[in-house]
């Protein structure tokens, strides 16, 4: 049984420093375009269903995010791709991206987490101990019937399934104001570094 949702709201910059508002709101407008340009492009009448316009969509999502981590303008970015597994990092923190609902995050992404996690630990086993950590960070990416994205929270899940501090970006247009960390998103130039990969 999945355990219940924590009372704990914390911002996520205010419990790890580098999930800067302006990141976490790129990594969305890039779920969210990508995603809904795939769905966008459905014939149904000749058979596509969500299940495959969702494989294309991840396809892209993950084809842009490792176009952003090569680029110069996201030196911060990172993305890891064995098999079917795509994992962001931002800097040297692991955000696993899922689609569904932020309060039921899916066990096998949980137990994907606990295992990066273990890895982490095995690296520094000649080393100094890396620091227990038993909440990881996800990015929850919610749908309509149709497949679009209806939004993204991020949040903290531990290996019992339970959440807290959960964030959800602002709106596209709300991005060209002050982000809640006190930082001007420049999202227009790295929009479109987004789009080039999609066309």
């Amino acid at each position: 049984m999945q355990a219940s949702s924590s009372s704990v709201t914390a911002k996520p910059w205010e419990v790890e420093p580098v999930l800067r508002a302006r990141r976490l709101a790129l990594l969305a407008q890039v779920a969210i375009e990508t995603r809904n340009r795939a769905f966008s492009e459905a014939h149904r009448e000749e058979g596509d269903t969500n299940w495959g316009l969702g494989c294309k969509a991840h396809e892209r999502f993950c084809h842009a995010l490792q176009h952003l981590a090569e680029g110069a303008e996201s030196p911060w970015l990172r993305v890891r791709r064995e098999g079917l597994s795509f994992t962001t990092f931002v800097e040297h923190l692991p955000v696993r991206v899922y689609r569904g609902s932020p309060l039921r995050p899916p066990m096998r992404h949980v137990r994907a987490m606990a295992a990066e996690r273990a890895d982490e630990r095995q690296l520094t086993l000649f080393g100094e101990a890396a620091p227990v950590n038993h909440w990881f960070w996800m990015m929850a990416v919610e749908t309509f019937d149709d497949g679009r994205v209806k939004r993204t929270l991020f949040f903290q899940v531990n290996e019992s399934g339970a959440t807290r501090n959960h964030w959800e970006p602002p709106p596209e247009g709300s991005l060209f104001g002050d982000t809640p960390d006190g930082e001007k998103p420049v999202v227009k130039r790295r929009k479109r570094a987004a789009e080039v990969t999609l066309q």
